[in-house]
């Protein structure tokens, strides 16, 4: 049994049976939203490793088409060296440097290259929201 299925049947088995076994109030309110807390993590652990393949996937695509868009016209080196370590690290902490040398170097790039640069970085951290809502759920 994976570690998924065993938290969504202790969850099961205290909204079931120890939930509604309790007499008191207050403790059998924590048993059932111990069931919903046990339910959210499972959902979590059966989530994972799809959700790192798809974020995985989508910083892969955001490096490509941001090195597209910048190969037409030189960018700032400030961006240069941003999307450069986003290549590199592929992580939250890159992905936020580039966005402030986005901003950082706003009056550098005409607005509409601005836009359509902080546009597809924001398609990416929507996608990653997108998939946290649904383990929330």
């Amino acid at each position: 049994m994976s570690p998924d299925q065993l938290l969504e049947r202790i969850a099961a088995t205290l909204r079931r049976d120890i939930g509604p076994a309790i007499g008191d109030e207050y403790p059998r309110t924590q048993a059932f939203m111990a069931a919903v807390v046990l339910q959210k993590l499972g959902r979590g652990l059966a989530c994972a490793p799809a959700h790192r393949a798809a974020a995985a996937a989508d910083m892969d695509a955001l490096v490509a088409d941001l090195e597209a868009a910048l190969a037409a016209a030189p960018p700032p080196s400030a961006i240069a060296a941003a999307v450069a370590g986003l290549e590199r690290g592929r992580d939250a902490a890159a992905l936020c440097a580039l966005i402030e040398a986005l901003y950082a170097n706003r009056e550098a790039l005409d607005p509409a290259r601005f836009d359509t640069l902080l546009s597809r970085v924001r398609r990416t951290l929507r996608a990653d929201i997108d998939r946290r809502v649904e383990v929330a759920a």
